[in-house]
């Protein structure tokens, strides 16, 4: 068991932060350049643990993969001619690599059996199940949650409406209709995070892309041979927010993704009374990419609605920390979805800052918090949650004791060098 002590010290953020590249966008990365017979060569992808095992996936059916001076060469076999796994494929504790590949693989022409760890075990993936079989995938799993078995089938074009709002649900329908045998267009209800349609967009030509709807146009046609991935605005949100509770903090991110599904909990922050700006907006790869400029500030309590929650899914424990150091009372409300990821978020945030000494309370998968000035102290743990560990750890920042933070050890999952980072810029005084 990994744990990280955090001496109570005063904490100031300061300088040029290096922030990690997208963990999102590495993942579609590897799995799109798959499709490529020839060699694609993806620039700044994140090699963090859930992105290796994304690597190992497709390795074990067929692509090939290179690694020069950084930057990382892959060999794809096309949509279509993926070999068979010999064995099970062991998604470990990527959600995002199983549901991505129960719809990779859904319109094959042989088996596939996908597992994971036990905390994957517990994650449902009978929502990414029905869309698939809608559509014609045979799909078998354990009661709704791993292993999954994928049987050959035939994927049908026509239309599908996506109503679950969950970018993992609706990247795996697209990917099993690049397979498919016509074309399909998918209606969809709730926005969600939008990397893979953009992703697909800028490497292939078989995307339409409107207000309310994807086309999806089977095998797909390579355009584009380079990705470049940008750095990942859900791993800077924590030196942001890190920036913002503690005094004479001021802090440059460089090369953020700025996708308006992502920035999200920027909009809610600076609705808060946070100093972030934004300069040297461009396009890289498809994607809105700028650097980021954050300075303390004196935050205030926000209501953050349903409608919300899907474009704020990995940031809502740094925001419910932001919170709970703000001015007033935040109210975030129908915050469902966090009971699916790496741990149910819900009772983690709750539980584990209210031993802190947060007021936060939960009812009916709402949170309330009331802002306190600073926090206590004590020994807290991740349920091996890395946004859960990374969020204790700046919080820890705001407490007047030490704070000691069991399996810390799973930031490596998106953030492999958060500790010596946060080490490194947040003791300057």
């Amino acid at each position: 068991m990994s744990e990280y002590l955090i001496s109570h010290t005063n904490f100031n953020f300061n300088g040029e932060i290096p922030i990690p590249p997208d963990k999102s966008i590495s993942h579609r990365a590897v799995i799109l350049s798959t499709f490529n017979k020839e060699m694609t060569k993806i620039n700044n992808l994140l090699l963090s643990d859930d992105v290796k095992t994304t690597m190992y996936s497709v390795g074990s059916i067929g692509v090939m993969f290179a690694e020069n001076n950084g930057k990382i060469f892959t060999r794809g076999t096309g949509i279509r001619e993926y070999i068979q796994s010999p064995e099970t494929i062991d998604c470990r504790n990527s959600g995002t690599t199983a549901r991505l590949l129960i719809g990779l693989l859904s319109g094959q022409k042989f088996s596939t059996r996908l597992d994971g760890d036990e905390s994957l075990k517990k994650r449902p993936m009978d929502r990414v199940k029905e869309p698939l079989e809608e559509i014609g995938a045979k799909i078998e799993t354990n009661n709704g949650r791993m292993p999954v078995d994928i049987f050959p089938s035939v994927i049908n074009g026509g239309t599908i409406n996506l109503s679950t709002p969950s970018a993992q649900v609706k990247s795996a329908v697209i990917l099993a209709a690049l397979s498919g045998n016509s074309e399909l267009k998918i209606n969809i209800e709730k926005v969600t995070r939008d990397h893979t349609e953009i992703m697909l967009n800028y490497f292939t030509e078989n995307i339409i892309i409107e207000q309310d709807s994807l086309t999806i146009i089977p095998d797909p046609k390579i355009i584009n041979d380079q990705i470049e991935v940008p750095n990942d605005p859900s791993s800077a949100a924590f030196f942001i927010v890190g920036a913002l509770i503690n005094d004479n903090s001021d802090i440059l991110l460089k090369n953020i993704c700025i996708n308006p599904t992502r920035i999200k909990f920027i909009d809610i922050l600076k609705n808060m009374g946070a100093n972030i700006l934004m300069n040297n907006e461009r396009n890289v790869s498809g994607e809105l990419v700028a650097d980021i400029n954050v300075k303390s500030s004196d935050l205030k309590g926000i209501e953050v609605s349903e409608s919300e929650i899907p474009l704020i899914i990995d940031e809502i424990p740094i925001l419910s920390l932001a919170m709970s150091l703000a001015e007033g009372e935040s109210n975030i409300y129908g915050a469902t979805e966090l009971r699916f990821k790496e741990s149910d978020r819900i009772n983690t945030i709750i539980s584990e800052l209210s031993k802190l000494g947060a007021n936060i309370s939960e009812n009916n998968d709402n949170i309330k918090i009331v802002g306190k000035e600073v926090l206590t102290y004590g020994e807290v743990d991740s349920h091996d949650d890395h946004r859960i560990a990374m969020m204790l750890t700046i919080a820890s920042t705001k407490c007047i004791k030490d704070v000691k933070i069991l399996n810390s050890g799973c930031v490596k999952i998106s953030f492999p060098q958060f500790y010596e980072i946060f080490e490194k810029y947040g003791r300057n005084s």
